[in-house]
């Protein structure tokens, strides 16, 4: 495993792709305000999924051994936890992963792989404004 910087300059090593379940987790952690429990995720995706809480906890330690989450004790015996990778962060990751391996760091066979017909004329105009800033050496 590889090491990047976060936006704040922190130094983490790089994580591997996550399973889907585990990016469910995290999905429901970057949408909500940190700290963020076992119970909550519990309660709003392991009841409708038929998740023992023993799941959960196996899942918030994968992460936290990944670098994922970080945890702090919270009252009694629950633990908080926060996330060390924003959900941007992760998705650079996954997508510059993505371009390498399929399309060996190739712009031009990433985009060749899209199908037109899907874009549409505000994607393109995105796409365009996009282009420019690039040109005039802006990165976002």
């Amino acid at each position: 495993m590889s090491s990047y910087q976060n936006a704040k300059g922190e130094t983490h090593m790089k994580s591997q792709r996550l399973p889907d379940t585990e990016f469910e987790i995290m999905t429901y952690i970057w949408d909500r305000e940190p700290p963020v429990t076992t119970t909550m995720v519990m309660e709003a995706l392991g009841r409708a999924r038929g998740w023992k809480i023993q799941t959960v906890v196996t899942l918030f330690a994968r992460l936290t051994e990944r670098g994922f989450l970080r945890v702090e004790r919270g009252s009694g015996r629950e633990r908080a936890f926060y996330p060390i990778i924003t959900r941007e962060e992760y998705l650079r990751m996954e997508t510059e992963s993505f371009v390498e391996h399929y399309h060996r760091n190739s712009f031009k066979s990433l985009l060749t792989a899209l199908e037109s017909e899907r874009l549409t004329e505000s994607d393109l105009d995105e796409l365009s404004r996009w282009l420019e800033r690039q040109k005039e050496g802006g990165r976002s």
